[in-house]
């Protein structure tokens, strides 16, 4: 069935096509703030020197009038030009008739605004002096003396480019956790001060690669194990590479091993056909690395769920493996009367340093597991990394603007109806090795009281050690974190 979320799916893969037109080196444009200042000078201007001053600097485009695709124009009441700061022949001509593409009257709606009110916005559409291209613009008036009215206004359609931050996120041939994590940032956070653009990826190990390498890539979500065996693999050739930061931890991403009716164990998947999910897939990547690491030795099939699932139905193979934040989609169409087993994963040291003990139960899958089972398996961590940009870089600023937006609004992606993975969210939570974005850091820092930051991070830790016993009840396991922080001082 073509569900709405295919729908979204498929419409993010058009999207993604749009983002070769953002590029590192995008112009820079004006922004409303800076619109507004220009009109404050004009003001400062006109009161100190008058209107034929002010109206001669103007047209004389000097560069406090004329910045970019920003410029200054001045009408009278009867919406003749005084001044133009961009287009000079306009000067001493009437406005008042002209009507834009979509039938606004910009000039009487200018007038209007500064008769009326003294200040505000108005939007219609007009030449970039940039571009040579009509386009949206919104400008801000005021009124100027007892008969002008004075306009700066922004290309809206510029400002979009400008403040636009891409993530790269899932393949929709996987699962789709990553898909609505980037769909669920999007509709949330954007707004006309900032619009995120998600981007259909690969999977965790190459959107590493084009966060590092991609232009016009500003965010990727990926795994904790991925990044660590990313730094890992660097210092064994010898490459120290500090380009990739992390924005936040998120949340846990279930291993779902999902086998025939007659296979009770990991171990018996010895010598078996085992599907690992597509080549490139994070679930791909990390699992061939957890097999090997406890000395398991299958036969790799690599195919989306959905094909694989028909071929473990047939018998064609012996299980499937999925790393995606429970409940996922396709493990929820299971039925263990269908013939179809959740097998547990064992957490053993060899996991220790990039996987937690985590668990499957009936409320995540009512039609797979009986109702107080809970099926051991491990997971590992979601996180949002981000190129490390300078300070004073304009792709520093876009990773700065979205922090700023994203932070504050926790609360709300912690609301249905977005995925159920956002209420695991910890803002404060850190990753061993790894730095945080300094723009990330400096909310934390000046809106999370340090206490609160540092027993959060701690308990964070006690949640990822090994000596966790995931079977105790709430109080216990508070208990328990107590008794570790007193055993392990700061």
């Amino acid at each position: 069935m073509w569900c709405p979320f295919r729908r979204k799916v498929a419409l993010l893969a058009i999207i993604a096509v749009s983002l070769l037109t953002v590029t590192a080196n995008a112009a820079q444009f004006g922004t409303r703030d800076e619109a507004v200042a220009m009109v404050k000078r004009v003001q400062e201007k006109f009161k100190r020197e008058g209107a034929q001053a002010t109206f001669a600097a103007i047209n004389a485009q000097a560069r406090q009038f004329h910045d970019r695709d920003l410029y200054v124009y001045v009408l009278n009441f009867d919406c003749v030009i005084q001044a133009h700061a961009a287009q000079k022949a306009l000067v001493g001509k009437s406005l008042y008739d002209f009507r834009d593409q979509d039938g606004v009257y910009p000039a009487r709606n200018t007038v209007e605004i500064a008769q009326s009110k003294g200040r505000g916005w108005t939007d219609y559409r007009w030449t970039n002096p940039k571009t040579n291209q009509v386009e949206a613009k919104s400008t801000y008036v005021e009124r100027l003396g007892d008969n002008y009215a004075v306009g700066v206004g922004i290309y809206k359609d510029e400002q979009v480019n400008q403040n636009t931050v891409s993530i790269i996120s899932g393949s929709p041939g996987s699962d789709t956790t990553y898909l609505q994590v980037a769909y669920d940032l999007a509709s949330v956070l954007s707004d006309e001060n900032l619009r995120l653009l998600p981007v259909v990826g690969m999977g965790g190990p190459q959107n590493i690669r084009d966060v590092r390498n991609l232009r016009g890539i500003d965010l990727g979500l990926t795994q904790i194990s991925i990044l660590n065996n990313f730094r890992r693999s660097n210092e064994t050739l010898g490459v120290t590479d500090d380009k990739i930061v992390y924005i936040s931890r998120l949340f846990s991403l279930e291993t779902h091993v999902v086998a025939r009716v007659g296979f009770t164990s990991l171990r018996q998947l010895e010598g078996q056909k085992v599907n690992l999910d597509e080549i490139g897939s994070g679930t791909n990547y990390s699992m061939r690395d957890v097999f090997k690491r406890l000395g398991i030795n299958i036969v790799e099939v690599s195919l989306p769920q959905t094909l694989a699932l028909e071929k473990l139905r047939n018998g064609e193979i012996a299980a499937t493996v999925l790393v995606a934040g429970k409940p996922t989609l396709s493990m929820s169409r299971l039925r263990a009367s269908d013939g179809y087993v959740f097998l547990p994963v064992p957490f053993t040291p060899a996991l220790n340093n990039d996987f937690v003990p985590a668990e499957l139960t009936h409320d995540d899958y009512p039609d797979m597991i009986a109702p107080g089972q809970r099926i051991p398996t491990i997971g590992d961590g979601a996180v949002i990394i981000a190129y490390n940009w300078p300070t004073n870089t304009e792709r520093y600023r876009r990773l700065e603007a979205f922090i700023n937006v994203f932070f504050p609004r926790i609360d709300e992606l912690q609301k249905p109806p977005h995925h159920p993975k956002w209420r695991e969210v910890n803002l404060n939570s850190t990753i061993e090795g790894w730095t945080k974005l300094e723009a990330a850091q400096n909310w934390l820092n000046a809106n999370v009281g340090l206490e609160m930051a540092e027993q959060r991070d701690r308990f964070e830790r006690f949640l990822r050690s090994a000596k966790v016993n995931w079977m105790l009840s709430k109080e216990e396991l508070f208990q328990e974190f107590l008794r570790w922080d007193k055993d392990n001082p700061r």
